[in-house]
């Protein structure tokens, strides 16, 4: 059996009988670190080396409440970068299904107006599945169900220049906005929860390299009958 880095087995999610591929269970990988650290990245880089027949992305940032159902602190603001900003019930809920092999009607997030939208996106479930996002090895039930963990490393700087960047481009967020909600949560949480986290990765990526060496570490801990 292969073992992780921490010692502990990564579970086969194929076996062979009388050299016959038989499925068993979808390989999850899991890709965590900091916002910023180019987790969607090379999340996209191992779709497309690995192929659509053979994987699937599914997203945590799909599951963030509807701002009215998230909790408030005493000036009214919101804190998006805890794990408590995810509807949890319904992201274990889907992932167990997608780990049985379902079909899902995934949730569409908003980041313009922090709401669910009313249409889903319908995701199949794959060999590979990669699983991205900010609390993907904070949150012990994801972590439990992922079959190889992957922690991206970036310094703080650097990611802090990246989501800017990102926020102002794709989720019309102003600079003010952006270092403000980096001050005042984005920083504070990812020293409480994300960084903390990488201690449970089997293995961690700098992103200082190129994606495409990232994405050859991360295969390379896949066992080959995944890849064939």
């Amino acid at each position: 059996m292969q073992m992780s880095k921490t010692g502990h087995p990564v579970k086969n999610a194929v076996l062979f009988d009388g050299g016959r591929r038989i499925m068993i269970k979808p390989f999850f990988i899991g890709l965590a670190g900091g916002s910023g650290s180019g987790k969607t990245t090379l999340a996209q880089a191992l779709h497309s080396h690995l192929g659509i027949e053979k994987s699937t992305i599914f997203c945590l940032d799909w599951y963030y409440s509807d701002i009215q159902q998230q909790p408030k602190s005493a000036d009214g603001s919101v804190n998006f970068d805890h794990p408590h900003a995810l509807d949890q019930q319904l992201l274990i809920t889907h992932l167990d299904l997608l780990k049985q092999g379902k079909e899902l009607n995934v949730p569409i997030y908003d980041f313009g107006t922090h709401q669910r939208l009313k249409l889903t996106k319908r995701i199949s479930t794959c060999q590979l599945v990669l699983i991205e996002g900010l609390h993907v090895l904070s949150l012990e039930p994801v972590r439990q169900i992922l079959d190889l963990k992957v922690y991206i490393d970036l310094p703080d700087d650097v990611r802090f220049i990246r989501r800017l960047l990102r926020d102002q481009a794709e989720r019309g967020r102003s600079l003010e906005t952006v270092i403000n909600q980096y001050l005042t949560t984005t920083r504070p949480m990812h020293l409480e929860w994300v960084a903390p986290s990488r201690q449970f990765a089997d293995v961690v990526v700098s992103a200082q390299d190129p994606v495409s060496k990232m994405a050859q570490m991360v295969l390379g801990r896949i066992q080959p009958g995944w890849l064939a």
